[in-house]
């Protein structure tokens, strides 16, 4: 298997000799929820009318689910995304960081919006529709606004911007991009910063857009306008870390007991919050806004000690799949959407539909990934053979 491309998350790993797979194998969890937070979407009760494949079987159980994972997953990969990625850039430089990230997230999520996007959205009207409209005569409308979007290939665009942005500051002042010498534990004002911050931006965002709608930014970008501070907050909330040493040996490690019992108690007063209040006016949304932000806070550091003290392993199976996530990203809708659309309408147990879609998309995503695209690519880098001269 190609250490190039499957070998990674859309990220770069450390190189550390103390290896912190429980990073890697964190990341390779999140890919997991996703598919299985995609796989919900279809089984909610109201489900986003935009979603691609939807059942004949609901339940309001699935709306919960997709409400609490949604909040955390992202940030988490993009807070683990913003820990390496400048150690990689101060190492390799602009031009050998760049040229790694045009083939690994450039050139992926190009190809992803523009030929994979349309195939997926097709899958609405596909499994709608008596009578779908040919591909070719969807894919023609496609890039009009109100269809358009980049599917799952919105977190390489954004990613790919981040790290624009990245590099412009490491060129710009590299100094401020040095990791210290001596670790620095985060501060109140860390935590308070990281809290309202992202919860303003979610705030001011949710006055204008719905808390889950999203909007492209002149084709270039694919975002959910109450997110995206987030996310920027918990990259550069990453390369933070990094630059003060956190999750290292001798610096900043958080507590597991703590962060364990801050997640429990954000994700009961989030859910309350949810269920109890809706955002009609704007005192709600500021509330909502703000139990989002630190139930997000807290959910993130508290998969970083789990994942630390519990799955700190390089067994096969993490390693595996921590190697193919990033293609079962890539792919996994691919594989997810034919199933669920075959059993789409069928009478039988919403959970058994669910748990029978999720389990054999993971499975097949996986050995998809392991067996079938990973040796492709494996051996399309092969060199050949040389054949030997033969003098005359």
């Amino acid at each position: 298997m190609s250490n190039d491309f499957q070998g990674q998350l859309p990220q770069p790993r450390a190189e550390n000799t103390d290896r912190m797979y429980y990073l890697d194998n964190l990341r390779a969890f999140v890919i997991v929820m996703v598919v299985i937070m995609h796989t919900s979407i279809g089984y909610m009760a109201k489900p986003p009318e935009w979603w691609y494949v939807i059942d004949i079987k609901n339940n309001v159980l699935f709306d919960l689910l997709v409400m609490v994972v949604d909040v955390f997953i992202m940030p988490i990969m993009f807070f683990v995304a913003g820990y390496f990625a400048l150690p990689v850039l101060i190492k390799k430089g602009t031009a050998g960081f760049w040229h790694s990230k045009f083939s690994r997230i450039v050139v992926p999520w190009v190809v992803g919006v523009l030929f994979f996007a349309p195939l997926i959205t097709y899958s609405i009207p596909f499994s709608r529709m008596a009578t779908p409209p040919s591909y070719m005569s969807f894919w023609a409308v496609f890039f009009q606004p109100a269809i358009f979007n980049h599917a799952q290939y919105w977190f390489l665009g954004v990613l790919a911007w981040f790290f624009v942005l990245l590099t412009a500051v490491y060129h710009f002042s590299p100094s401020s991009c040095q990791r210290k010498t001596s670790p620095s534990s985060p501060s109140i004002g860390t935590f308070l910063f990281i809290s309202l911050v992202p919860a303003i931006a979610y705030f001011i965002a949710n006055l204008y857009f719905q808390s889950d709608d999203w909007a492209s930014v002149a084709y270039v970008a694919h975002i959910q306008p109450t997110r995206i501070g987030f996310y920027l907050c918990y990259f550069g909330l990453g390369v933070h870390a990094w630059r003060n040493l956190w999750l290292t040996k001798d610096g900043y490690n958080p507590e597991f007991g703590r962060w364990f019992f801050a997640s429990v108690v954000m994700l009961t007063i989030f859910i309350a919050y949810r269920i109890t209040f809706s955002d009609t006016t704007p005192l709600f949304k500021a509330g909502h806004a703000l139990v989002h932000s630190c139930f997000n806070l807290a959910a993130t550091f508290g998969f970083i000690v789990l994942f630390r003290d519990f799955f700190n392993s390089g067994a096969y199976l993490w390693r595996r799949f921590s190697a193919n996530s990033y293609t079962i990203y890539y792919i996994h809708h691919f594989i997810l959407l034919p199933m669920a659309y075959l059993v789409q309408k069928i009478e039988a147990p919403v959970w058994i539909k669910f748990i029978s879609v999720s389990t054999l998309a993971v499975v097949f995503c996986y050995l998809v990934s392991e067996y079938i695209i990973g040796r492709v690519i494996e051996m399309s880098r092969k060199k050949p053979a040389q054949i030997p001269e033969h003098s005359s």
